[in-house]
């Protein structure tokens, strides 16, 4: 394979993991998952989100919360100026300055919170409420 070809497809990787990155997530997409636990058994509910971080029971209900900390997977787009050193050819020197447009995938902010607080009755899974920017699927 030739080193143009191998350089394309390195590109075309590289451009598939950034839109992959930037795939939109949503509270809409995390309540429909959080959905998928009504009506199921609380042993379910436990094996799906593992153990709560609290519980709370009052007139023969259970409220079960969960606490999520997830990186923010935004992509960060900055300008940059760069300077390089390098040889082009058979003992040539040379020194260059360019500018650029930088693209990081996150994990430099803040990480986002979620809490999801599920009620319980009798066993059964009967509804959920959700807080916090960090509560995207």
């Amino acid at each position: 394979m030739s080193i143009m070809l191998r350089i394309r497809s390195i590109s075309r990787l590289a451009a598939l993991m950034v839109l992959g990155a930037c795939a939109s997530r949503t509270p809409e997409a995390f309540d429909q998952r959080m959905t998928t636990f009504i009506g199921r058994p609380e042993a379910e509910l436990v094996a799906g989100l593992g153990v709560p971080s609290r519980s709370y029971e009052a007139d023969g209900r259970r409220l079960l919360q969960w606490d999520f900390l997830q990186q923010s997977s935004a992509p960060a787009i900055y300008p940059s100026i760069g300077l390089g050193f390098g040889s082009f050819g058979w003992g040539g020197r040379g020194v260059g300055v360019g500018t650029g447009v930088g693209a990081g995938l996150g994990g430099a902010s803040a990480p986002r919170g979620c809490s999801v607080v599920f009620e319980v009755r009798e066993g059964t899974v009967q509804g959920f409420n959700r807080n916090g920017p960090g509560c995207v699927a």
